[in-house]
């Protein structure tokens, strides 16, 4: 064998071998769910366990609300690390009529992120 086509199989061997010591194969991927339909005062349950990948932490955030929420928008609704679903305490009631778009953010130890969002309608 040539020693030019020695270093070429070893550089195709080295990057073969980087390469999967860089990734686990999995890719990391939110997925929020089925949109919700609620009536007020209804708990929701959002469920993020169709997600993918090594995922480290699961957080809800609300991304829009009714016009008369709109202090809400950005307000995190729930972080945690192990808890892929949830339903939302009395503390946390829906009492306004309306649409609400909440995005999940899932992200594994190597900061990388992955986000989706469920919509879920309020009606009285």
């Amino acid at each position: 064998m040539s020693l030019l086509r020695l270093f070429g199989t070893l550089a195709v061997l080295s990057v073969m071998v980087l390469a999967g010591a860089c990734g686990n194969g999995s890719e990391l991927k939110a997925d929020a769910g089925a949109d919700l339909s609620i009536r007020v005062g209804d708990p929701p349950t959002f469920d993020g366990c169709g997600s993918s990948g090594q995922i480290r932490n699961y957080k809800w955030v609300i991304i829009e609300a009714p016009d008369l929420m709109l202090g809400d928008a950005g307000k995190v609704i729930r972080e945690v690390e192990s808890s892929c679903s949830f339903t939302l305490d009395a503390t946390m009631e829906i009492q306004e009529v309306g649409i609400w778009v909440v995005e999940l953010t899932v992200s594994d130890d190597d900061g990388n992120t992955s986000d989706d969002t469920v919509t879920m309608e309020v009606s009285p």
